[in-house]
């Protein structure tokens, strides 16, 4: 049995409501990915949310005109 103290488990918990977020973000976007393979993303891109905000940070909107 693994040892999990409060903390690390209301991390969890908050990275899991960000993967949900991220799951419907993707499910709604009209990529063309199974369930399971959405699923992966959304932990995974929850998962490393400092690198994918360190990465978004960089992003600049540009105007197409």
């Amino acid at each position: 049995m693994s040892h999990v103290t409060k903390k690390e488990a209301d991390a969890y918990d908050r990275m899991m409501d960000a993967a949900n977020c991220i799951f419907e973000l993707l499910e709604k976007s009209g990529i063309d990915l199974d369930e399971t393979d959405l699923e992966v993303l959304s932990i995974y891109i929850a998962d490393n949310a400092p690198a994918v905000m360190q990465i978004l940070k960089s992003v600049t909107k540009r105007c197409v005109i």
